[in-house]
């Protein structure tokens, strides 16, 4: 999730939350796929993440920080394939036991990050009193879940929605949470990423916040108007290729925001406009004559694509792929979060390739741009969510895109920051 999902980054503390067992592995997958899908974009997936120790990392000031939010969203995203459910598991006992350190720093309580792990959990079987206990703790009288930290708020649309859709799953609902969310639409249909009153005067609708409001608003139900109009705004995004530009990014359109959109076609019976994102996606994919680390691996543009192509053995696999896959999977199986869960089989299958092209391995590629357990950083981290925007990712909504707030340590003191949308 955000990734679907503009990365906030953040350095958080660590406190212990203690968790229990993870959902049972059901069968068995073939060893490899004849052609890419959404099942070798999970066995790309579930690679990195054993590599770099189960789980993701990001690199920040020269040190590499564990990524938590990235890290539940590669955990979604092999759910939603069903299949990767070994590492699954895996990544998942590391974010349990990590919890903490990705939603609070000393007495400080993050929304967007809370949310996201109340959904991680339910994906994936585990306790949830926890996280929704401190959910509901953040609440607001207006409906809005807040941060509550001495830095100041950094709770957005996505996270709120992420909110909604983690009650909803449980059976609860919540109709100032909803009415807030519905406050947050502006004239055009679209959703402002942020609660500034003065966003829909000053831009558009952000796709991405949009794409995930679309989600909590039909996890809710009872808000037909809002979400046509709101999926409305999405398709009017949508380029003649199928893919889903973020204005706010970049013009041309991206597999993460095209991931998050295709659900909200799904959910809502745009079914041209969800095959169309999908074939988008999809002709994004790294297949055979692709360098073999990335091979299953999503672009996040075509720009990136032809450039790690024409790179051939020297093409490396970034923070960048990661996040552009754990979204584009979702375009493909087109399962929203209130639906996703864990399950299916253990071990996702490679891409089979009769012939490889002379490109650099996925294990020694892998090896030297993935961090180890026993190098990366373990605290602070670095919170990223939601939606990964432009670039590199230097300087993050679910996910996704960031999303989600954190502390961020810069100079004598700690402070704030919002990733650069590069």
């Amino acid at each position: 999730m955000t990734t679907t999902l503009r990365a906030r980054a953040g350095l958080t503390g660590i406190f212990a939350l203690a968790c229990a067992g993870l959902t049972g592995i059901a069968v068995a997958a073939p060893a490899s796929a004849a052609t890419p899908d959404a099942s070798t974009g999970a066995h790309f997936l579930a690679s990195e993440l054993a590599a770099g120790g189960d789980h993701f990392s990001v690199s920040s000031g020269g040190t590499n920080y564990a990524d938590y939010g990235l890290t539940i969203d590669g955990i979604l995203g092999l759910d939603a394939a069903q299949t990767g459910q070994a590492e699954a598991q895996r990544a998942a006992s590391y974010i349990t036991k990590n919890a903490a350190a990705y939603n609070t720093y000393g007495q400080d309580v993050y929304a967007g990050a809370t949310a996201k792990l109340l959904v991680f959990a339910q994906a994936q079987g585990l306790p949830t009193g926890g996280y929704l206990s401190q959910l509901k703790s953040l609440e607001q009288t207006t409906g809005q879940f807040k941060d509550k930290s001495a830095y100041g708020d950094y709770s957005n649309t996505i996270g709120q929605s992420l909110a909604i859709v983690g009650l909803a799953r449980a059976g609860q609902s919540d109709a100032k949470a909803v009415d807030f969310l519905l406050k947050q639409q502006c004239n055009d249909g679209g959703f402002r990423m942020t609660f500034a009153d003065t966003q829909c005067t000053t831009t558009a609708g952000d796709t991405d916040a949009t794409s995930l409001a679309v989600q909590a608003l039909s996890a809710a139900g009872g808000h037909d108007a809002a979400v046509t109009k709101a999926v409305n705004f999405i398709a009017g995004e949508q380029q003649s290729n199928g893919g889903v530009v973020e204005p706010a990014a970049q013009a041309a359109p991206n597999t993460n925001s095209t991931g998050l959109a295709a659900v909200a076609f799904a959910l809502t019976g745009k079914t041209a406009e969800a095959a169309k994102a999908k074939a988008f996606v999809a002709g994004l994919q790294f297949g055979c004559t692709s360098p073999a680390a990335l091979r299953g691996g999503f672009a996040f543009d075509q720009k990136s694509f032809d450039a790690l192509r024409a790179k051939g053995s020297k093409a490396t696999v970034s923070d960048k792929e990661h996040r552009a896959t754990t979204q584009a999977v979702l375009a493909l199986v087109q399962q929203p979060y209130l639906k996703i869960s864990a399950g299916g089989s253990a071990t996702a299958p490679a891409l089979s390739c009769a012939t490889s092209s002379p490109t650099t391995s996925a294990t020694s590629t892998a090896s030297s741009t993935s961090v180890s357990a026993t190098s990366t950083t373990t605290g602070p981290p670095i919170i990223t969510d939601g939606s990964q925007t432009g670039g590199g990712n230097a300087g993050v909504l679910f996910a996704g895109a960031a999303v989600l707030g954190g502390a961020a340590l810069a100079g004598t003191g700690l402070r704030r920051r919002l990733r650069s949308r590069d």
